[in-house]
């Protein structure tokens, strides 16, 4: 009877510890299935958090890979992120936030990069949990960047360098003291409503519907960005 109380006992423990290594989650510190940041966030990055039960330190090495996967944005171009194998070592503890790490990624430099882009950091190939512990049971999270032309790579053209006319239109832009190339004009949801190219200064804008929308032209100068009302 005292050896039967013995393992039933010992294999209480170990099922208590087994419930205890369960209760531990690792993933993304945020309730949300995305993160949006704008091109002028130096600091922006994926803040992966481990969560030990009572807040008492980890005992077991914990982790995963963490890559990115493309989406309309594309790692080297629109952005950059290094896959890591990022792990969690025992001791680890929320008093001394050794139990937060922030990956870094970057945006990059791109004339012809306007208005979102997205992409989805991958957590893979666990170590110390199991996929059921992931916090917030996610193991992927969409990035979306809203970018407007600003402090990245290309200068955005104060108002007072050039003049836009006429505003509001009925049919074309025109554009005096700079030399657009290329345009994209976009309605205030941020979609796409026209692009093309600008010939002899003018932007044609005869095919969208009535509204106020967003213009970005690309000169020889810098990149406006302007308001305008299409009636």
């Amino acid at each position: 009877m005292k050896r039967m109380k013995k393992t039933v006992l010992i294999i209480a423990i170990l099922c208590c510890g087994i419930f205890v290594n369960a209760q531990t989650k690792y993933g993304f510190n945020n309730a949300l299935a995305y993160d949006n940041w704008n091109n002028n966030d130096t600091a922006a990055g994926v803040e992966l958090v481990v969560w030990v039960p009572n807040n008492d330190t980890l005992e077991i090495t914990t982790g995963s890979d963490v890559t990115a996967i493309d989406g309309s944005a594309r790692n080297g171009f629109e952005y950059n992120f290094t896959g890591v194998k990022l792990l969690f070592q025992p001791g680890t503890n929320i008093f001394d936030f050794s139990n937060q790490k922030k990956l870094k990624y970057n945006f990059t430099p791109n004339t012809t990069f306007f208005g979102e882009r997205d992409f989805y950091i991958k957590l893979s190939n666990v170590q110390g949990i199991t996929v059921d512990d992931f916090y917030n049971n996610r193991d992927l999270m969409r990035v979306v960047i809203d970018y407007d032309g600003t402090n990245v790579g290309v200068k955005k053209l104060s108002v007072h360098s050039y003049r836009l006319y006429p505003v509001p239109t009925s049919g074309s832009l025109f554009v005096e003291g700079a030399n657009p190339s290329e345009f994209k004009v976009y309605d205030l949801s941020g979609r796409l409503a026209a692009s093309g190219a600008v010939m002899q200064n003018r932007i044609d804008v005869s095919e969208i519907g009535n509204g106020l929308y967003v213009l970005y032209a690309q000169t020889d100068k810098g990149l406006i960005v302007q308001k305008f009302l299409k009636n």
